[in-house]
């Protein structure tokens, strides 16, 4: 069956069924404490505000306990309220999504996660020093589940399903070019710190469907974070104090290259450097590469977060 989008919903309809991503729910008071629902949900493209009035409705709900992150059936109405559409839902279901609903609500890397995974496995059987390819190994087997499954971030890069370590191996491929170009880099420290640089942020971010900052994330950062989880392996690996973990902190601590970006270090080793230009090349292209691919030749996108909201031309070339 196919549902009917937010952009084709008017003010008047009533009795239309939708499919929608709860993001956001939290049970409200009116001003004469009459409980109700506010919602925001998402039709898998754009985001809107609705409620739920009936009490009854609202009683059934808490035993069901709608969780933002679920995709559910709604039977709604279109009220018109600040001059904007609001969305009265009447009655919600749980439902089974088939693959291809799945990929409209839940968007996911490019790449086939098992794809991802074999990939970083070559990338850290290509690390020789032992200390480095054990550290690795440890960081990213004990927190597999969510390094292969969380975003890189909340909104601004790689921020959905699978986006941290695609935006990883994505970077590891862009390392093996300039490793051909400058002779004087150290592969293995390289790819070591490719690989666990934003580790952390397998703590920072609390989930892969709808991300959220932990309370760790808010306190401390995932470059603090990252940098705990590495004393903590090396300890448990007994390889404190040597040269390689100093490099791999540094590498950590230096990765946003700038003090004003929020590293603690500003790099001072050639390969936490190069760290830094790839993190923030492949962040940058990875925004300005989905909008490109969906805006026509011979015009202009729409405003690209990585860009600080500026719009760039598409040239109508054949390639």
């Amino acid at each position: 069956m196919e549902y009917p989008k937010f952009k084709d919903l008017k003010v008047g309809d009533n009795n239309i069924e939708i499919l929608a991503l709860v993001t956001d729910c939290k049970v409200k008071q009116t001003v004469n404490q009459t409980p109700y629902y506010g919602l925001t949900i998402s039709d898998g493209d754009t985001l809107a505000d609705a409620r739920m009035w009936t009490v009854t409705l609202v009683n059934e709900l808490a035993e069901k306990e709608i969780k933002a992150g679920n995709v559910y059936k709604m039977t709604v109405k279109v009220n018109e309220y600040g001059g904007k559409n609001q969305i009265i839902i009447n009655r919600i279901e749980d439902v089974v999504l088939t693959d291809e609903e799945k990929s409209k609500f839940y968007r996911s890397a490019p790449v086939n996660v098992e794809e991802l995974k074999q990939g970083i496995k070559d990338y850290i059987a290509k690390i020789g020093n032992p200390i480095l390819r054990s550290i690795v190994t440890k960081l990213i087997t004990e927190n597999a589940d969510k390094f292969f499954n969380h975003p890189a971030a909340m909104t601004m890069h790689h921020n959905y399903i699978n986006g941290l370590v695609y935006h990883t191996y994505s970077m590891l491929k862009i390392a093996e070019v300039c490793l051909v170009n400058y002779p004087a880099l150290n592969k293995d420290l390289l790819f070591s710190g490719i690989l666990i640089h934003d580790i952390g942020k397998t703590i920072e971010i609390s989930d892969e469907k709808i991300p959220t900052y932990s309370m760790e994330g808010n306190l401390l950062g995932h470059i603090v974070i990252g940098l705990q989880m590495l004393h903590q392996a090396a300890k448990e690996l007994n390889v404190l104090g040597t040269e390689e973990v100093l490099a791999l902190e540094h590498l950590i601590a230096a990765h946003h290259g700038e003090l004003e970006y929020g590293s603690p270090k500003e790099p001072l080793i050639m390969e936490a450097q190069l760290l830094f230009y790839i993190d923030l090349l492949d962040s940058k292209l990875a925004g300005i590469n989905a909008e490109v691919l969906k805006t026509e030749a011979g015009s202009m996108t729409n405003a690209i977060p990585t860009l600080g909201r500026k719009s760039l031309y598409v040239p109508n070339i054949l390639k």
